[in-house]
């Protein structure tokens, strides 16, 4: 009997040990989750907030402009493809408009070259892409740095890419590739104010300002 309850008094001692580890263990797996996030957050300030650019930032910033190149052609070619339920062309069309400097959208520059002829007049409106689509579509390739960001003041720099566009038909899967170009992609990086909750930050991003075919414009 004595035996029994000896045994007992083990294994609730031992229940008590362990959950006083487990809680242990649970406080201070919170506590570096917290550090965690919180050099992330730090780390997030660094890059977007810095005063100064350092050379890989100002790389990294370079790498963003070619993947909002990108970014814009995914949502030019939902627009243009009639085939798509007009609310989501309707929000393609606004988040590539949100890609521009804000009011600034040049929107028409983008189908304004084609292999031989040109494809719409200058006066072509987004009114005009959401209502009638358009038979092709742009992919960017050979996307090259064209002039490395320059800093023009505390809280701007400029640089622009160069690509082709690759035209292809939504109708005929058959058909080859068209290349136009070379055209240019003009970009500012820019710190602004911008808000996060009850916190006013200033962020640097990229902006893409102008498409423009190298050397002469659209």
């Amino acid at each position: 009997m004595k035996l029994s309850r000896y045994i007992w008094i083990i294994i609730i001692f031992y229940f008590v040990c362990s959950a006083r580890t487990c809680v242990e263990d649970e406080d201070a797996s919170a506590v570096r989750e917290e550090q965690y996030i919180k050099e992330m957050k730090d780390s997030i300030k660094h890059v977007f907030m810095s005063d100064s650019l350092s050379g890989d930032l100002i790389r990294s910033f370079e790498m963003t402009a070619a993947g909002k190149l990108i970014e814009l052609a995914d949502y030019l070619k939902i627009c243009a493809d009639t085939t798509l339920d007009s609310k989501f062309r309707q929000q393609a069309l606004e988040m590539a408009e949100d890609l521009f400097i804000p009011e600034k959208a040049v929107i028409n520059a983008w189908f304004m070259k084609y292999p031989g002829k040109k494809l719409i007049e200058s006066d072509f409106s987004t009114s005009q892409l959401l209502s009638e689509g358009f038979s092709q579509w742009a992919k960017p390739e050979q996307i090259n740095l064209n002039i490395t960001l320059t800093r023009e003041n505390d809280s701007l720099y400029k640089g622009s890419l160069s690509f082709y566009q690759n035209w292809f038909s939504f109708t005929d899967q058959e058909q080859p590739g068209n290349v136009s170009g070379p055209l240019t992609l003009e970009y500012y990086l820019i710190r602004s104010v911008k808000s996060f909750g009850t916190q006013q930050l200033n962020i640097w991003d990229v902006y893409i300002v102008d498409i423009e075919q190298l050397n002469n414009r659209l």
